[in-house]
């Protein structure tokens, strides 16, 4: 009974021990499923069901290390991916969504301190929407949010309660008047002051009974105010938002009296210190600002100057700021080597060797006694005779490497590749040691061996790239003994120049042939050069080596230089002795009042294709697509014109035009003969999204010309079809100006083509 009890133990064991088994096997099965599962979720960029099906593998499996380890990456990935959508929302002014987006990236990892910067703020953008009732919007709580609102715009408070700009007067009046005055400056600039609906106060130092004489017609005030400054040597500063002090204009008293903005700027793309220090230096030096300093702790430069200075050390330190252009260098490298030997002959011996071997003593210690002279005969000697070697040996051997390194690398920085082994080299110095004599103290260095780069590129504004590159190959060639020590041989390839590319543009850097051979004889003068039996007296030794080196360089552009119009646009900063902003509105002729609202009527009018506007005249200007319709083939294009008829004074005009992406597409934007008049050079800048469907034109004339009047072709858009179906071009928006800058009324008669 005992031994059953035991079989039966045994079989319990071996039953608890295979369910255990398949337990385990089990779990491995299903964990395996859930992280392909979540593979496959994640490469279609579907976090959120990874995540899932993540946590729901680790909650049935709590003690799996792998598992842990991939809930914890797909918690990282949805968190970032809210965290993208939720910038996109910010760019679009969309705050809620984004507010929602930045939560989800919280509540899915909340030790993720970007989402929760970028929950704030998006909080207080939605709080002070709500506030004020308007849309808040702002990029992001990024770097370009931290640098704005730019000084000397708007006289706004923080939430703190304190003032980000100094005081500035409210917008006066751009009524036209004439005045003509000779009086004491300050009658002048009370009477200004009346005119403007603003009180006037004048500085201690100002002087009294000086007089001075405009003589202004249609003007504005700020006009009127700038030229009674100039008379009278004065400047003014607003003290609050109805009154302006007018102060005696020298160096003491700007340097006393203006006012002064403290502002921090935060660089994103700036990467070293010495790179902070040279744009800090730069701007300090251009500008003559008195108070700047960098703080590299948080990559920021600390400005405190006036609001204008402040402006344009703004403006210059975000253009110098932008993104770095980057481009990928790739180098293949390939070297084909070939060595051919071959030994044929017969090699006999070249000498021989005739001993004396008496066979018995002929005197003491093998010399020979003169007495014994005679007994010497042929027996005493022995000859050595030579022997022959037969050699016939081919050997035919092959190398072939190649190397396809890509280096990645930021405009103006320097990079450097090694691919190989570091070999090391002897070098070694006599010295003397007390008591031994001279003794050699070896010191080792290291030599990187294989394919070495070193790369510096430029990005040119044509996309091209111009590089110093330095290309090596190099290889050990064997090893030499010198002064007793092993020294390695290295073979070396190597180009050292200045190339400009365009950007995809494949060159051959090198092509590097050598080729050696070598043939030596070796056997008895005169037989071995007999024609065909000098192989039985001679042997003959041939070595052939071919060696090639091909070095092909192909630069691709991953990012390139970020040039946008305020980058290429001159400003106007007043004099050397006094540095302001000037507008552009502040050389417009002034309008009358009943004028400026019919102005802001129009203008508000203008922002998108409409109908009839109220009050036109007979003939109105037009703004026509043509033709309504076409019938276009997969594959083929047409021009669609934009025709306008009627208008005066036509400046510029910015469209937007809307089309399903999946049929059309627009290929190009061309400018009409309208604008140019037929001689003048028309400036297009075009944004076409082909992925979304939408075409942003901007086109304008010349600055300091006049604007065009009567009808004609404003653009040409080259439309292809994709596919087939019925589509539609769609003008989304309009906005016209002429060259005072003023919006201008335009009725969309046909604003869609359609192509059935």
């Amino acid at each position: 009974m005992l031994f059953i009890c035991i079989r039966r133990t045994r079989c319990t064991v071996a039953m608890v021990a295979l369910a255990l088994a398949g337990m385990v096997l089990s779990g491995c099965v299903k964990s395996g499923q859930a992280y392909q599962k979540s593979e496959k979720l994640t490469a279609a960029q579907n976090y959120d069901a990874a995540l899932a099906v993540t946590e729901e593998a680790s909650r049935k499996d709590p003690q799996n290390a792998q598992q842990k380890l991939q809930l914890y990456q797909a918690r990282v990935e949805a968190s970032q991916f809210h965290v993208r959508q939720g910038l996109k929302h910010l760019e679009q002014h969309e705050n809620q969504a984004a507010l929602a987006e930045f939560e989800t990236a919280l509540r899915i990892d909340p030790s993720f301190m970007l989402a929760r910067q970028e929950l704030d703020y998006t909080r207080n953008l939605v709080a002070a929407e709500t506030k004020s009732g308007t849309s808040a919007s702002a990029p992001s709580a990024s770097v370009s949010a931290l640098n704005a609102p730019s000084p000397g715009t708007v006289t706004a408070a923080s939430s703190n309660g304190l003032m980000e700009t100094p005081p500035s007067v409210r917008p006066l009046s751009r009524e036209s008047l004439s005045l003509q005055m000779h009086e004491d400056a300050r009658v002048v600039f009370r009477t200004i002051g009346k005119l403007a609906g603003v009180n006037v106060i004048f500085d201690p130092e100002f002087p009294e009974n000086k007089r001075i004489g405009i003589d202004l017609v249609n003007v504005t005030i700020q006009q009127a105010l700038r030229v009674a400054c100039v008379e009278a040597k004065a400047f003014w500063k607003p003290v609050t938002g109805n009154i302006i002090m007018i102060l005696p204009d020298n160096a003491g008293k700007r340097r006393q009296e203006e006012e002064q903005v403290l502002k921090k700027i935060y660089l994103q793309h700036t990467q070293s210190a010495q790179e902070l220090t040279e744009l800090t230096a730069s701007v300090q030096t251009m500008l003559e600002l008195r108070h700047v300093q960098a703080v590299p702790r948080d990559n920021a430069i600390l400005i405190r100057d006036t609001p204008d200075k402040i402006l344009l050390a703004t403006r210059l330190i975000e253009d110098s700021d932008r993104g770095r252009a980057e481009v990928v260098v790739q180098i293949s490298i390939l070297q084909i080597r070939r060595d051919r030997a071959r030994s044929l002959g017969i090699q006999p011996g070249s000498s021989t060797t005739l001993s004396f071997v008496p066979g018995s003593p002929l005197g003491p210690a093998g010399s020979v006694a003169l007495d014994k002279l005679s007994q010497i005969t042929q027996g005493d000697f022995a000859l050595t005779i030579p022997n022959a070697v037969a050699s016939a040996l081919m050997s035919d051997s092959t190398t072939r490497i190649i190397q396809n390194p890509q280096v990645r690398v930021s405009d103006g920085e320097s990079a450097r590749l090694r691919v190989g082994d570091r070999i090391p080299v002897a070098t070694g110095s006599f010295q003397a040691t007390v008591g031994a004599g001279l003794g050699v103290n070896t010191q080792f260095q290291y030599i990187d061996v294989g394919v070495n780069i070193d790369l510096l590129p430029r990005v040119n504004p044509d996309h091209s790239v111009s590089m110093k590159l330095g290309v090596e190959v190099s290889s050990l060639n064997g090893r030499v003994n010198i002064g007793g020590v092993e020294q390695p041989v290295i073979s070396q390839r190597r180009i050292d120049h200045e190339i400009r590319l365009q950007e995809g543009e494949v060159s051959v850097l090198g092509g590097l042939a050598e080729r050696s051979q070598s043939k030596s004889v070796t056997g008895w003068p005169g037989l071995s050069r007999l024609p065909l039996l000098r192989y039985l007296f001679s042997g003959e030794d041939v070595n052939n080596s071919e060696n090639e080196v091909l070095i092909v360089v192909t630069p691709k552009l991953v990012r390139g230089r970020e040039l946008v119009h305020e980058s290429l646009q001159a400003l106007s900063v007043g004099t050397d002795s006094d540095l302001m902003l000037r507008q552009q509105d502040e050389v417009l002729v002034p309008v009358s009042a009943g004028a400026q609202q019919q102005s802001s009527f129009m203008e508000a009018k203008a922002v998108t294709p409409s109908g009839d506007l109220p009050g036109e005249k007979d003939n109105p200007p037009m703004l026509r697509l043509d033709p309504v319709a076409v019938a276009l083939k997969t594959g083929e294009s047409t021009m669609i014109q934009v025709r306008v008829e009627n208008v005066e004074d036509l400046f510029s005009a910015a469209l937007m035009f809307r089309y399903d992406p999946a049929i059309l597409s627009v290929e190009d934007i061309q400018h009409g003969d309208f604008l140019s008049g037929g001689s003048q050079e028309v400036a297009i800048v075009q944004r076409i999204d082909k992925d979304k469907g939408e075409a942003g034109i901007f086109t304008t004339r010349q600055p300091n010309t006049a604007g065009v009047n009567g009808k004609g072709v404003l653009l040409n858009l080259v439309v292809k079809r994709l596919a087939e179906g019925p589509a539609t071009l769609q003008l989304a928006e309009v906005g016209t100006r002429s060259s005072r800058q003023r919006a201008l009324p335009l009725r969309v008669v046909t604003g869609r083509v359609e192509l059935p």
